[in-house]
């Protein structure tokens, strides 16, 4: 099978070849081939090209896959990459501006969601000069060998330019004269054509090839200039000819004026579905079926797109980290468990796995000093004083202030690395930090920076702190729940602290007298709800009702104000319309919020000794009619749920505890879910004092 596969590649490409080479003439083989006949002039053109596609396949059309154990076909794994203008990677914006921008976009991703995409293939059809720019792992090179595998085996509709393809790695141009035809020239000869020189010279002033230039950040520094200079001859000289190169983003600085640059975009949903496909489909492990390979992919994307894997799925956005995480859930079955210990693996891939394969020589004494535990240590450092100021985004000079600092401070780190070096080897080996602006950086992925913020909290000890300034706040969450994934069974203490917490907010006397409410209506409630769901429904239905009284009053209160303001002017009028207008809205969000809630209470049976009907028939009433009073609303309420009255006058202070000692009750429960090795026992003693009044 593997030789018919071969006999017919080998004439696809002889087609590609002998299509490419019209332009040397049949009279130029008849100088390599001297007086032979024109039938064994064709035979040999037939035996160079098979031999040139064996090879080029052999060695560019298959990828060493991380966890597999042996190459599998690059047409197997690839997946269609996009590209963005380059422009729209970096841009001219302060720190304030960048923070600001990402702010209002309300999302995770640091990138530019608005930025047009094309298709890879598609650029490569259009750009004669291209160069690529992309993040570690992303598939830079991987891109190159597959549109050079598209102009070898000519499929209709990929590669539209009849070329032949010639790879090199540019990290082999360590010497200081550096001759790209003679590289392209050594391809040829492997390939056994006679006389390879002369052909080369042939093949690139008829313009029969597409030279990819691979991976120009690997060039050794002191050979950079020359190798830069070394294309930019070579390509003006050779001009009929198709050329793509390749460089890291943050290594890259517009080196080709007359190469369309371009970047490779992280991968959207349909292309992480499309590679985890492809992966599991490629998978040689000769147990899987089919079947179970396909199970397998659906079953990932489906963990992939649940509110608990928004940070994995953000880190699988580049080819790299998603390889990993398919090969996790290929060991484990799963990927929600835990997520903090899937993240530190991650990190350990770039900080050392990729890294070291893509090693620079004058990085070397860097890597050397600066192990990856204390370069570790160092970027947590650096995450969590980030998060500390609510900074996302930082100046170089700040970053290297930063490094500059840990080295000094820390016992067994090297003194007298430079700071700016270290940061420029981070960005460019390993693409944890990302150059956002001139000189303005952010960590690759806000995943990233969350678990290093909390491998900092772990290791420094500054649970307490963390607990008492940062429960309530949303962007601390995701830390809270990495806090817990990376101390085990320690875990319990972290939660028992949170308990703690939440006692203490409920000291306040309105909290309180909630609590003692919803305790003793629960008690003998016949629903089969644990106590504590049967108290946080009470809980959420008193402040759903208080939301909807306080959004009453003040609908009242615009609507006389624009009312008794007659003389007042044409914007002040239309402000309290607006105001009147949202405020409208919002109650009767809150009104069918409230309904929803006494309809489950009801249906459920989760309150005792009340009548509930009253009060859902009020509320049904005033959301058909649109309309309602405070005052009427409260009344209804107290009487329905058996209720001191002055539970329904909540403050705004009020309403902040008891809002703040919801939210740190939900995150003690989902940071519960990431402890691992936790004690159900233990777990237990927590979960049935929740939601009660504070405990002597």
């Amino acid at each position: 099978m593997e030789n018919q596969r071969t006999v017919v590649l080998g004439a696809k490409a002889l087609e590609t070849a002998v299509s490419g080479l019209v332009g040397i003439g049949i009279k130029t083989f008849g100088q390599f081939l001297e007086d032979q006949p024109l039938k064994s002039v064709e035979q040999q053109i037939y035996n160079w090209s098979e031999t040139y596609t064996e090879k080029y396949l052999k060695r560019h059309g298959q990828i060493q896959v991380l966890g597999m154990s042996q190459a599998i076909s690059l047409d197997d794994i690839y997946t269609n990459v996009r590209m963005l203008d380059a422009e729209t990677v970096k841009c001219l914006e302060s720190v304030e501006g960048l923070e600001q921008v990402y702010r209002k976009a309300n999302q995770r991703g640091f990138g530019k969601k608005e930025s047009a995409k094309q298709k890879g293939i598609e650029v490569a059809n259009a750009e004669q000069y291209l160069c690529v720019l992309g993040g570690p792992g992303i598939g830079k090179t991987t891109y190159l060998r597959k549109v050079g595998l598209e102009a070898l085996l000519r499929e209709v509709g990929s590669y539209n330019h009849k070329k032949i393809p010639v790879f090199l790695e540019l990290k082999r141009f360590q010497d200081p004269d550096t001759d790209i035809k003679k590289s392209i020239s050594e391809e040829f000869e492997t390939c056994g054509f006679p006389n390879p020189e002369k052909f080369t010279e042939h093949a690139l002033i008829a313009g029969d090839l597409l030279i990819l230039l691979d991976g120009l950040d690997e060039v050794p520094s002191g050979n950079f200039k020359k190798v830069v200079q070394a294309i930019k001859d070579f390509s003006d000289r050779y001009s009929k000819n198709r050329y793509i190169t390749s460089c890291r983003i943050a290594a890259y600085h517009t080196y080709f004026t007359g190469f369309k640059t371009v970047a490779i975009a992280e991968f959207d949903d349909d292309q992480i579905f499309d590679f985890i496909k492809n992966w599991f489909r490629a998978d040689p492990n000769p147990l899987l079926t089919l079947e179970k390979k396909a199970e397998y992919a659906k079953t990932l994307w489906e963990q992939l797109k649940t509110s608990d894997s928004i940070g994995t799925k953000e880190l699988s956005q580049t080819p790299l980290l998603l390889t990993f995480v398919c090969l996790v859930f290929r060991q484990k079955k799963t990927i929600i468990d835990n997520r903090a210990k899937l993240y530190e693996k991650a990190l350990d891939i770039l900080l050392e796995e990729w890294a070291k394969s893509k090693l620079l020589e004058e990085n070397w004494e860097i890597y050397q000093d600066l192990n990856a535990e204390l370069e570790k240590d160092m970027l947590a450092s650096i995450a969590y004083v980030g998060f500390e100021e609510d900074k996302l985004f930082f100046e170089k000079d700040e970053l290297a202030e930063q490094i500059t600092a840990f080295l000094t401070d820390n016992f067994d780190a090297p003194k007298y690395l430079d700071a700016n070096k270290v940061i420029d080897a981070i960005a460019v080996q390993q693409g944890i930090f990302i150059e956002r602006a001139t000189d303005i950086y952010s960590f690759s992925h806000l995943t990233l920076q969350e678990y290093l913020c909390a491998e900092y909290i772990r290791d420094w000890n500054c649970e307490d702190q963390l607990i008492k300034k940062y429960a309530p706040e949303e962007r601390w969450r995701e830390v809270f729940l990495l806090v817990t994934g990376l101390k085990g069974r320690a875990a319990i203490g972290f939660l028992k602290k949170l308990e703690v917490q939440t006692q203490e907010l409920s000291e306040n006397l309105k909290l309180k007298g909630l609590l003692d409410w919803a305790g003793a209506k629960t008690t003998d409630a016949a629903s089969g709800y644990s106590g504590e769901i049967k108290r946080i429904f009470t809980l959420i239905l008193i402040l759903d009702l208080d939301r909807a009284r306080a959004l009453a009053f003040d609908l009242a209160s615009t609507l006389d104000r624009a009312s008794a303001l007659a003389s007042a002017s044409a914007l002040d009028l239309a402000l309290d319309r607006d105001r009147a207008s949202a405020l409208a809205l919002d109650r009767a969000l809150a009104l069918a919020l409230a309904l929803a809630s006494a309809k489950f209470a009801l249906d459920e049976q989760l309150i005792s000794d009340v009548n509930l009907q009253p009060l859902i028939s009020y509320l049904d009433n005033s959301l058909e009619v649109s309309k309602i009073l405070a005052e009427e609303l409260t009344s209804i309420a107290i009487s329905s749920l058996d209720i001191s009255p002055e539970f329904f006058d909540l403050s705004e202070d009020d309403v902040q505890v008891i809002t703040s000692y919801l939210s740190t009750c939900q995150l003690m429960i989902d940071c519960r879910n990431q402890a691992s090795g936790l004690s159900p026992k233990d777990w237990n003693v927590i979960q049935h004092r929740m939601f009660l009044p504070p405990q002597p």
